[in-house]
């Protein structure tokens, strides 16, 4: 997997995030409370809205537009039929944040109505 620098770690000492653009998409590199990372998908699947304008940490990230919440770990929406986030991988080299130029491929959910979505 092809990876590109998308911060330092110095960068999340006073922040827990960090949007940056991958390929024209808005990707969020977040840091956790035990100091681990992890990327996702930063704009809502309903409106394209920014997911971490107002995002103060924790695994829930809320639409400003219409309030979809989306689990950030999972990437699964929790209130509405939705396709999840894409998740990236992220790692560490020295103090370079690396994340995957591409989206981590998994499996769709079962429980999604993908005609209703159509």
């Amino acid at each position: 997997m092809d990876f590109i620098k998308a911060a330092t770690v110095d960068e999340f000492i006073k922040v827990s995030h960090k949007v940056i653009k991958l390929i024209g998409r808005p990707v969020g590199i977040i840091k956790r409370d035990d100091g681990t990372y992890f990327g996702i998908e930063a704009s809502c699947k309903h409106q394209g809205a920014d997911l971490l304008a107002d995002y103060r940490g924790g695994t829930v990230a809320v639409c400003p537009r219409h309030q979809w919440e989306y689990d950030l770990e999972s990437g699964r929406c929790l209130n509405h039929d939705s396709l999840p986030l894409k998740k990236y991988e992220v790692k560490l080299e020295g103090n370079d944040v690396l994340v995957s130029m591409f989206p981590i491929q998994e499996e769709q959910p079962l429980d999604i109505d993908f005609e209703r979505l159509a």
